[in-house]
C-alpha cells in the first residue's frame, strides 16, 4: 500500500498533521481540506490576502 492510499484512511488529525510535514502534497492538503468541508458543510477557506478581520465581521453579521 503506498503512502498516498494511506491518506485516505487517516483521521482529520492525522492528515492535518500529515499536511503540516508535507506542505509540498498538494493532494494531501485537497484530502484535508475535503475533510474538513464534509465534517463542516458552511465552512469556508479565505486566501492569505484576504483581511481575517473582515471575514471574521461576515462571518458573526450572519450568526445574528
Amino acid at each position: 500500500m503506498s503512502g498516498k492510499q494511506n491518506l485516505t484512511i487517516m483521521t482529520k488529525a492525522e492528515l492535518r498533521n500529515y499536511v503540516l510535514q508535507h506542505r509540498e502534497d498538494e493532494e494531501a492538503l485537497q484530502l484535508y481540506l475535503d475533510k474538513v468541508h464534509t465534517d463542516n458543510p458552511s465552512s469556508q477557506i479565505h486566501s492569505p490576502e484576504e483581511n481575517v478581520g473582515d471575514a471574521l465581521a461576515r462571518y458573526l453579521e450572519n450568526q445574528t
